[in-house]
């Protein structure tokens, strides 16, 4: 690499990595420091994967400051340059060493240099941390694979130490692209022009392709929305759902439009989609994707999904609520150093309202879709064991038999994802049924 994408690489990682204290995703924060400054947008796919690759391993990063500065407070700007140094001098790097040093001293102030220089001259001194005999398993597993200790003895508890283990760290799993039939002459075949990518695209399902490169041409199919990033569990979601053409569907915590895109895909534009979010500018990024992707049939609506106060009855309502997000945290690594045994109880409740708000839609016959990118059996199990207790006019209806696991606690026809082993994110799909008695 040139001294100079080095250097813009790390720059734009570095300002990334404050953003991302602050609050914003990995992704939504290097967009927002490339789009601001076009001479580090070249960085922008090397620099996002830094960003994810430091903040996956904040845990150890922060002992490792802490231990080289014992007792010093630093503020958010100064320590995301001593993360990012900590990362890359105990990374092993494609780049030289002194080529990274370099760099770094440059993308640093003044005032940080003193600390930079200590922080470097501590890890060429100690190296690698070892996780120490007097830590518990679950601190040193914790150590190992970057997670929260307590998020390690519940893996262990609910999947067994092997599986735990895999959930833990999972290996990389695919990008995947649906072509948008709406945009593409009604067929989710590849466009015939493309056909000659098909080692790029990989055909995973019926219209879904796991993307191994990105040749430039593939940006005008985004563009003009023959195309759209999907994972497979996302779409198989849907897909369980089995929305038909002329419904009325109910589409809850529908921002950004994914799936809203996708029911309009199975219903081939015809019917109506009624789609709730709470938020406003998360409603205006569903405006863009879903005019983007040719959607006719869906209308936004800014509510509360858990206290609509609507009228009418709906075929199928999709309930794709809030969640720990416990099944993406390798491409949302920051969210997993905010979890606790209390958010998933937080979050579980918030679900149980949403579902009971959703059967109040659901007419005779019709169709329940719940689904979280959460592996915690709070957030899906029990949800809808209590759920079911308390509605005996709902049952849950066989899906996905080829795809995925059983659901765990005898909820056998739901299915779960494990990125370890489906290669998706991490999900949990229901379809529930509302009986008509005799």
């Amino acid at each position: 690499m040139r001294e100079s994408n080095l250097l813009n690489k790390l720059r734009l990682a570095r300002e990334a990595l404050l953003l991302v204290s602050q609050g914003r995703s990995e992704r939504s924060a290097v967009s927002r420091i490339a789009s601001a400054n076009p001479q580090l947008r070249r960085e922008k796919s090397s620099a996002l994967t830094l960003v994810i690759d430091t903040v996956s391993r904040l845990d150890m990063l922060n002992r490792e400051v802490q231990t080289a500065f014992p007792g010093e407070k630093f503020d958010r700007k100064s320590l995301a340059l001593f993360h990012l140094t900590a990362h890359l001098m105990l990374a092993d790097n494609t780049d030289p060493k002194a080529d990274l040093v370099r760099a770094l001293r440059r993308i640093s102030s003044e005032l940080e240099g003193p600390g930079l220089e200590q922080i470097l001259g501590y890890l060429v001194a100690h190296g690698p941390p070892d996780a120490s005999s007097v830590m518990s398993e679950s601190e040193r597993v914790g150590l190992r694979t970057h997670n929260p200790p307590w998020w390690v003895l519940y893996c262990f508890y609910h999947f067994g130490r092997e599986t735990g283990l895999k959930i833990l760290s999972p290996p990389l799993r695919p990008r995947y692209v649906r072509v948008n039939p709406l945009r593409n002459r009604g067929r989710v075949g590849l466009p015939l022009e493309l056909r000659k990518y098909s080692g790029q695209l990989v055909e995973a399902d019926s219209g879904i392709h796991i993307l191994t490169e990105s040749p430039s041409i593939l940006a005008k199919y985004f563009e003009t929305g023959v195309f759209q990033m999907q994972d497979l569990a996302s779409f198989l979601a849907v897909k369980a759902a089995n929305p038909a053409p002329g419904e009325a569907v109910l589409d809850l915590c529908a921002a950004p439009g994914g799936k809203t895109a996708t029911l309009a895909q199975f219903m081939k534009n015809r019917g109506r989609i009624l789609s709730v979010d709470y938020s406003k500018n998360r409603m205006a990024s569903w405006s863009s994707e879903t005019e983007r992707l040719g959607v006719k049939i869906a209308s936004p609506l800014i509510e509360d999904a858990s206290n609509l106060g609507l009228k009418g009855e709906f075929d199928l309502v999709v309930v794709d609520p809030p969640c720990t997000g416990t099944g993406i945290l390798d491409r949302n690594p920051r969210m997993k150093w905010h979890l606790s045994p209390k958010l998933v109880h937080k979050f579980s409740v918030l679900q149980s309202m949403m579902l009971e708000e959703s059967s109040r839609y659901t007419r005779p016959g019709g169709h329940i879709l719940y689904c979280t990118c959460s592996l915690t059996l709070e957030e899906n199990e029990l949800v809808l064991s209590k759920f079911l207790s308390a509605n005996t006019d709902f049952e849950t209806r066989p899906i996905l038999q080829d795809y995925g696991s059983p659901g765990l606690l005898g909820q056998s026809n739901c299915r779960r994802f494990y990125p370890h082993r489906d290669r998706t994110a991490g999900y949990f799909i229901a379809r529930l049924e509302r009986v008509v008695h005799p």
